[in-house]
């Protein structure tokens, strides 16, 4: 995401105004007068420009992996994270809010390691083909079935289905989001352990065990 600001068109609106008013009462079309109603026009453009400074909104920039294939599918999958964000705001119940927002979470930061490792893509391609798109999918279909407003026994039940889906869905994006980084906790463990053995060949380890139970015994 990046803030980009959006200038108001209304110190826009305001500096023609000004001519306009001013056309009404004075002469505009003789020099003087046109010099001063740019002046004054300009001076409420600016005063205007101060109080009415716009607004701030955040867009989403395009990916930028260094892979054209890649930054179209993380393109495609932030497009339904955002449909998914959509259904959240759309449906008001708390529970199917809070499993929303998991996936839209892990989601987001599956695309976020995506797009610094394009090289990634094969580890979440069923989460890209399959679980993201179905997950899509099903929501839409769900708010469509709430809007009808029908209490029928098919409709219920499919909203029912879906909404006990949504747990198992929510569980399938953290567990992509977590393999994605399985990897980097192999690497971790490994110097975790050549660090104990160097400290256990220099007799530390040995003293910060026994450390740690006089202190236990201590307490």
């Amino acid at each position: 995401m990046k803030t980009v600001k959006i200038k108001s068109a209304i110190p826009i609106y305001l500096a023609a105004l000004t001519w306009i008013l001013f056309g009404l009462f004075a002469p505009i079309y003789e020099l003087i007068f046109i010099i001063i109603a740019a002046c004054v026009s300009l001076a409420v453009y600016l005063v205007a420009s101060v109080f009415i400074p716009g607004r701030t909104v955040e867009v989403e920039a395009a990916p930028d992996s260094g892979d054209k294939q890649v930054d179209r599918q993380i393109a495609e999958g932030r497009a339904a994270l955002r449909s998914l964000r959509e259904a959240d705001e759309a449906i008001e119940d708390e529970a199917i809010s809070a499993r929303l927002k998991r996936m839209t979470d892990a989601g987001a930061k599956i695309f976020d390691a995506l797009e610094k490792d394009a090289a990634r893509a094969a580890e979440v391609r069923r989460f890209m083909n399959y679980y993201l798109p179905t997950a899509d999918k099903l929501l839409t279909q769900y708010r469509a079935l709430m809007q009808t407003g029908s209490q029928g026994e098919n409709i219920q039940g499919a909203m029912r289905s879906v909404e006990n889906s949504l747990e198992m869905i929510a569980a399938a994006f953290e567990k992509q989001l977590d393999s994605l980084y399985r990897h980097e906790a192999m690497d971790i463990q490994t110097d975790i352990d050549v660090l104990e053995t160097m400290l256990a060949a220099d007799g530390i380890r040995a003293d910060s065990k026994q450390h740690d139970e006089e202190e236990n015994g201590n307490v």
